[in-house]
């Protein structure tokens, strides 16, 4: 009845009814298209304000440190823009607000970086420093031991030359049966040691037989003789005789100190 009332009424007023039927049509789908862009806008503008809460705490945190930082003349304009990091989620217009905010916390999330990458780079300079700080150490011990070792070297090579040196003089004095050549080590180094007792016997022998053919014959007189005359006047006047006859000296006379001392 009501459809047929407003039918009648638009074609009283010169509206067919075909034309208020697209008429309506076009406005429920228009409508529709307004509802849904609405609920779009809605979503979009609640996921935008959910991003700028989580920018909030590295936005909020470098704005605060550049207020504490700023001339006390500038600290207003920062009071402000700090303001803005705790309410910028819940402010109109957040296509603006999420400009702003993008560009505030890629600056904060420069600067944690760049701090992040300092620190790793201090560091890595100590463990550098320290390694380095080893590194001299091993070196100065290297260098220590090299200059021990080269002392040694020396002194080696100066105990091989007296060595030589000694050898030649018992070969001239003909108390050495035997040369060494001190420039190889089993010249230089000492014997094995005897294990049992044949061998101590043995070597015993063979080094008192050595020792025996090695040494000159000794003449008790000759050395007496040799050592009175060395001495001169005054050690052959205490072997001359004396003037009363005596057991050992004999008779007083010419008899030369040689006469006299003769072996008994």
């Amino acid at each position: 009845m009501a459809d047929t009332t407003t039918a009648m009424d638009a074609t009283a007023d010169g509206v067919s009814t075909e034309t208020y039927n697209e008429a309506k049509k076009l406005a429920d789908e228009r409508a529709a298209k307004l509802a849904t862009a609405e609920a779009k806008l809605q979503i979009y503008e609640s996921r935008e304000r959910e991003t700028l809460k989580s920018f909030q705490p590295s936005m909020e945190a470098m704005v605060k440190e550049l207020h504490d930082e700023a001339p006390t003349d500038h600290k207003p304009h920062f009071a402000t823009m700090l303001d803005w990091t705790r309410t910028a989620s819940e402010r109109p217009n957040i296509d603006t607000q999420m400009q702003l905010g993008c560009v505030v916390h890629a600056c904060a999330s420069k600067l944690k970086r760049v701090r992040e990458d300092a620190s790793v780079q201090s560091t890595t300079a100590e463990q550098l420093a320290a390694s380095a700080k080893e590194l001299e150490a091993a070196n100065e011990t290297i260098g220590n031991k090299e200059r021990r070792i080269g002392e040694l070297s020396d002194s080696l090579k100066e105990i091989q030359a007296n060595s030589e040196k000694l050898q030649a003089q018992l070969e001239k004095a003909g108390a050495l049966s035997e040369k060494f050549d001190f420039s190889k080590a089993t010249s230089r180094e000492e014997s094995p040691p005897i294990t049992n007792e044949a061998d101590i016997a043995k070597t015993t022998s063979n080094a008192s037989k050595g020792a025996l053919a090695a040494m000159p014959a000794f003449s008790p007189a000759d050395a007496l003789t040799n050592f009175a005359f060395a001495h001169g006047s005054s050690g052959s006047s205490r072997f001359m005789p004396a003037i009363s006859n005596h057991a050992l000296l004999g008779a007083a006379g010419s008899e030369s100190l040689h006469n006299a001392i003769r072996p008994m």
